[in-house]
């Protein structure tokens, strides 16, 4: 149901992808209208810049759950492994170089 009423947006599947990550994340929302998102989302990803995104997504996303987890196993067997690796770690390395940024910049100089 969520595909056929995405179809028309072909020219922009970021778009699609980007509203069906939010229905993936929303805590206002039902199973039945997450497990719908997750396959309407199988369905759309066409090469690995939409699967890097949905990756880099999910990743900071906590409360995986079941659809969750086979649409981001579907990304990584569609993907090469690089590319699944740095969406899925992207946010942690930024937290750690913000971190080692910090403890450089406020250490003191004995």
């Amino acid at each position: 149901m969520l595909v056929s009423s995405l179809l028309p947006m072909q020219n922009a599947p970021i778009k699609a992808i980007a509203a069906l990550v939010q229905l993936l994340q929303s805590t206002t929302v039902d199973d039945d209208t997450r497990k719908q998102a997750a396959s309407s989302l199988g369905k759309i990803l066409q090469n690995n810049q939409h699967r890097f995104a949905v990756v880099k997504a999910l990743s900071g996303y906590w409360q995986l759950d079941d659809d969750c987890y086979d649409l981001a196993w579907k990304c990584a067997q569609n993907m090469p492994y690089p590319d699944f690796y740095q969406a899925w770690h992207q946010h942690n390395v930024a937290t750690r170089t913000m971190q080692s940024l910090k403890k450089i910049l406020f250490t003191r100089i004995i």
